[in-house]
């Protein structure tokens, strides 16, 4: 078990320290500069070259190998987040050296996740247990950070200030990277690099070339992109838009919100570690599209509705249990489809593909907020939502949801030639 152990140490690392980026560097810029419009564009340099590097990646992962880019990103990321401060405190620090900075952290952390999350399949083979159980622990990290890691990041970006903030992350960046050297080495490093690439020696757009096609010449994984995407773009929306519009107009302000979503995240933690413990044994196929059904409208139709909180708060952690469940079934199935020698370009593709619609579409949906007023989005939101989620169920791609007859054997002797 020592390769998965190291594998969610780094990651509960690297999320919390991506998080905590979030919060920090936004808030810095806010204290330096007092411009919301700086924060805007701070925000859009590290996002856009995070989705931009997440997306071109996948040829490097699959021919420099996962551990080994996850661990050089990682100490890039630190090195650019420990820049800032220091920079900043000998008054070196002007505004187009931070968005350069903000750059290089955005182009690292996509990477870096996108590595990670590649491991899972390479991670399970090597310690001899199912992928679902590796992707519903990873899953729990996911889950974790985003849930916990907001809410600690401004706990502690509030108690000790922003530039103490973003050396913590840095510290966060490097544990990673030492975690992976010291509990991944000798466990995938062949494991990686195992399997004919028949890329092998061709340039890196042939490569990337390779990556798209295993994606989108694949029905079931081009249905799961597109229903990943729309879902995705729904639930960014809820999240940044209606949800603190509803809270506001509500009465309930910013507590409502931190209340709502921490049903979500918490409920959907438990549902990540049931996934873990016994995800395998669940029928896939109906309990994919169930949860996914479950976890999605629910939850957003319910703030169109009259109701008190403590009925908001039910429902949404009933979303979140089931939505817990998700995740870890749709990378099992993912690396399963992919071929071994495309896995790193597949999962950096498929990651930024599923969230490229959201930062487009947010600002058209604000818009519909302001002219329609938020339980018309909601209502229409959760109808899209739905749609997504069972649309594919009934289609030409639904028997790919299957768990496949035999899994192939796994132990620990594979990890070596």
């Amino acid at each position: 078990m020592r390769p998965v152990v190291g594998l969610v140490a780094a990651e509960a690392c690297a999320y919390i320290g991506t998080r905590l980026a979030m919060i920090a560097i936004p808030w810095f810029v806010l204290e330096t500069t007092g411009s919301p419009a700086h924060m805007g564009l701070v925000t859009l340099f590290e996002m856009g070259a995070y989705t931009l590097a997440r997306l071109f990646v996948g040829p490097v992962l699959d021919r420099v190998g996962q551990r080994a880019v996850s661990i050089r990103v990682d100490l890039l990321a630190a090195a650019a987040l420990i820049t800032i401060p220091l920079l900043f405190t000998a008054g070196l620090l002007p505004f187009p050296v931070l968005l350069a900075l903000v750059t290089v952290i955005g182009l690292a952390t996509g990477p870096s996740e996108a590595a990670k999350v590649s491991l899972s399949p390479f991670v399970a083979r090597a310690a001899g247990v199912r992928v679902e159980r590796v992707t519903g622990l990873t899953g729990t990290v996911d889950r974790l950070s985003m849930t916990v890691g907001p809410i600690a990041a401004g706990a502690v970006t509030a108690a000790l200030g922003a530039l103490t903030a973003l050396y913590l992350n840095a510290v966060l960046m490097l544990l990673a990277a030492l975690i992976m050297v010291l509990m991944l080495r000798h466990d995938t490093e062949t494991f990686e690099r195992s399997g004919a690439d028949p890329e092998e020696g061709h340039g890196y757009l042939r490569r990337l070339r390779a990556g798209w096609r295993v994606v989108w010449g694949d029905l079931p994984l081009r249905t799961l992109v597109a229903m990943v995407l729309v879902t995705n773009v729904v639930d960014v929306a809820v999240m940044s838009l209606a949800l603190p519009v509803w809270a506001h107009e509500s009465g309930w302000g910013p507590e409502g919100v931190g209340l709502v979503a921490g049903a979500l995240g918490g409920a959907s933690v438990i549902g990540s570690l049931a996934a873990a413990w016994f995800g395998h044994r669940l029928p896939r196929r109906a309990t994919f599209f169930f949860a996914l059904a479950v976890a999605g409208p629910p939850r957003i139709l319910v703030l169109a509705l009259d109701l008190p909180l403590w009925a908001v708060l039910v429902v949404w952690g009933a979303s979140g249990l089931f939505g817990g469940l998700i995740n870890p079934i749709l990378s099992a199935m993912l690396f399963e489809r992919l071929p071994p020698n495309l896995v790193g370009r597949g999962m950096s593709m498929i990651g930024a593909l599923a969230r490229i619609g959201a930062p487009i579409a947010a600002p058209g949906i604000g818009v519909a907020i302001g002219v329609l007023g938020v339980a018309p989005v909601l209502v229409a939101g959760a109808a899209v939502y739905l749609a997504a989620a069972l649309v594919p169920a009934f289609g030409r791609s639904a028997r790919a949801f299957e768990r496949p007859p035999k899994e192939p054997e796994a132990g620990p002797e594979r990890a070596s030639p």
